[in-house]
């Protein structure tokens, strides 16, 4: 992957495999992108696509290029830190933090 010597095709592969294993099984997801711009366009293809093949929610952050696709996603127009912040704020108490 970009010209990366030690890239591993097939360990790639498995960790490709694993995804769509459990992405088959995930009913409710939602990404929260940090950062991610339109320079290096693979992370907010791959954010994009779920939310419209998988229905995922998205959260994205980026204090320059924080505008999403849809009505229900949220942009966040500061840094990865701050926006983790305020998203940690509006949760539930008690709800699950991974």
């Amino acid at each position: 992957m970009f010209g990366d010597g030690e890239w591993l095709p097939q360990r790639a592969a498995g960790q490709r495999d694993a995804w769509r294993r459990w992405i088959a099984q995930v009913r409710r997801p939602v990404v929260v992108e940090l950062g991610a711009g339109s320079y290096v366009a693979s992370v907010r293809d791959f954010s994009d696509d779920l939310a419209v093949r998988h229905g995922a929610g998205l959260v994205r952050i980026n204090p320059r290029e924080a505008e999403v696709p849809g009505s229900r996603d949220v942009g966040l127009w500061v840094g990865a830190q701050l926006g983790l912040e305020a998203v940690d704020a509006v949760l539930p108490a008690g709800s699950p933090r991974r």
